[in-house]
């Protein structure tokens, strides 16, 4: 019982740690992206140059989609999926594509929100922790705990964090796992 609170504080600090630094890349994208529509608005030579690097990032996003296909739309749905057993991730081929390509995308000025990304990347920390202790008869929880971590980060909203995990992820709520998810 003790192991697997130890487990979701050390998934926590993982996806949290993870998620920072994803927003942190992606405010730093839009900077750039502000900087770089500035440039084109007083220099409008850039314009074309600017469409052939829009179309060579998607070229990137599109290589990255085929070779980790479940990195595409939110991220929501393929955590689920894993957690109920129906989907098989490979935990770091999904961080490095989906952190890769939304850092991309949002910095080519793609409208895209930061939630489900945060959550799959935070659900995906917590697969990397299970694989690498050992502990796969623990995977689902500590999915469950980084991907509430991965919330939690990505708003600074903890309380967040814990009731979409409680509403969207845990379909039990024993004891252990719910301590884990709320520390």
């Amino acid at each position: 019982r003790y192991e697997l609170i130890l487990e979701g504080v050390a998934v926590g600090a993982i996806a949290g740690a993870v998620v920072v630094a994803f927003r942190y890349l992606i405010g730093y994208a839009d900077t750039l992206l502000n900087a770089i529509l500035d440039y084109g608005k007083a220099n409008t030579w850039f314009i074309p140059v600017w469409f052939l690097i829009l179309a060579a990032a998607a070229f990137v996003v599109a290589g990255l989609l085929k070779w980790e296909s479940l990195i595409s739309g939110s991220g929501i749905p393929q955590v689920e999926g894993e957690i109920i057993g129906e989907i098989d991730e490979c935990w770091w081929r999904v961080l490095l594509a989906k952190l890769g390509g939304g850092i991309l995308s949002l910095g080519c000025g793609l409208s895209l929100g930061r939630e489900g990304p945060s959550i799959q990347l935070g659900g995906m920390c917590g697969k990397g922790v299970a694989t690498l202790l050992h502990r796969e008869s623990h995977a689902r929880s500590l999915i469950t705990c980084g991907s509430g971590a991965g919330l939690a980060a990505a708003f600074n909203a903890p309380l967040s964090g814990i009731l979409f995990c409680l509403e969207e992820v845990l379909k039990d709520f024993r004891t252990p796992l719910l301590l884990a998810v709320v520390i």
